[in-house]
């Protein structure tokens, strides 16, 4: 049995929300890091719990054999794991600024 996956599938939502010091012309490298597992980024998936909005995870925790079979879609990501918070804290801020309330997938998913 293998426990690491080689292939990490995922969706990106089409405006990612990126962490300060990240932009567009890091997504190509960010992107095929985080397929391979590899990087010390955080990403922040939609959580497909019901009671969960996101799940932050290591590229190396996509490997993960709990992922198999899934294709997280990732709302965001973070150049370091402690930037997370404050990433989906801004989520937070313009969903609550945009639509008045905390719908954050459906906000994240209207973008």
């Amino acid at each position: 049995m293998k426990f690491f996956r080689d292939n990490i599938e995922l969706e990106y939502r089409p405006r990612l929300y990126l962490s300060e010091g990240l932009d567009e012309k890091d997504l190509a490298r960010l992107k095929k890091k985080i397929a391979r597992g590899k990087g010390s980024c955080a990403v922040i998936l939609i959580s497909e719990n019901e009671n969960d909005q996101f799940d932050i995870v290591t590229p190396f925790q996509l490997k993960l054999p709990v992922w198999e079979g899934k294709k997280p879609v990732v709302a965001g990501i973070a150049g370091k794991k402690e930037e997370a918070p404050d990433l989906v804290q801004q989520i937070i801020e313009d969903c609550l600024k945009v639509r008045g309330d905390l719908e954050l997938k459906e906000y994240i998913c209207s973008l």
